[in-house]
């Protein structure tokens, strides 16, 4: 009878030791996505949490239970897949919110800008008006400022910042097409509808500006949903075969 050898394979050890990617996982008692990911390393960009990408392949994990390489290299590739979606879509949404926060853009969310811009001059009086008030309001709005408020006829930074965002909170704010605290309970029914009218505009705006990259998204969400598809074909093809296999083995033995 041969006797089975229990030693750790050569390929395992460095200068005698386990390597540190073995370790972790002969100590966990339960199959995790750090375990089954040994084989690849997940594409986690600047900024990405790979916290994130972990969840989502350790859900995958517990849905398909992977069992040997080939199992576990389907559910890797769906869930880096899953990830890619996820990451296409945040690109989009990141381009439009991009869009809508520059003066320059049809798709200029003035609202926001002035909101922003309040927020940096009340954190940042010193240096907000000249770093962010061109980023974050068209020059029309900027020209009211300097005309209302000459930084002269005050006698500290405070008091001039504080006038300026009570005219962007109280004026330029509530006059901004569309500014969506204002509440409908203060609205006559012409200028509620109004109001309706031109969110629904600037939404129209939004998406026509975005479109190539809704297109782009688009193509990017069949190609990949096409991707989980054949390895979920594979994965369920490799799990039949294995089940396949035992009960042929099992019939084996019992003959």
């Amino acid at each position: 009878m041969r006797e089975q050898n229990h030693s750790t394979p050569s390929a395992l050890k460095h200068n005698g030791r386990l390597t540190n990617s073995v370790v972790p996982s002969l100590r966990r008692k339960r199959p995790n996505a750090q375990k089954h990911g040994v084989f690849a390393e997940p594409l986690i960009l600047p900024g990405e949490d790979p916290r994130e990408f972990e969840a989502l392949h350790s859900a995958l994990i517990e849905e398909w239970t992977p069992s040997g390489p080939s199992e576990q290299s389907r559910v890797f590739g769906i869930a880096d897949a899953e990830w890619r979606k996820l990451r296409s879509r945040r690109s989009v949404q990141g381009k439009a919110i991009g869009n809508s926060l520059r003066p320059d853009h049809p798709a200029f969310d003035e609202a926001r800008g002035l909101i922003a811009f309040a927020y940096f001059l009340c954190h940042g009086p010193e240096t907000a008006f000249a770093e962010w008030a061109s980023r974050l309001l068209r020059a029309d709005k900027i020209r009211h400022l300097d005309q209302k408020f000459p930084r002269q006829n005050f006698e500290s930074v405070e008091e001039w910042a504080i006038a300026v965002a009570e005219e962007v909170k109280s004026v330029l704010l509530p006059a901004t097409p569309g500014f969506a605290a204002l509440g409908t309970d203060t609205l006559d029914p012409v200028t509620d509808a109004l109001r309706a009218e031109t969110i629904k505009m600037r939404s129209f705006i939004t998406t026509i500006h975005v479109r190539n990259f809704l297109d782009d998204d688009l193509d990017q969400q069949e190609r990949l949903d096409a991707r989980i598809a054949r390895l979920t074909r594979e994965l369920i093809e490799i799990k039949t075969q294995k089940q396949v296999l035992r009960r042929t083995s099992a019939a084996d033995q019992t003959k």
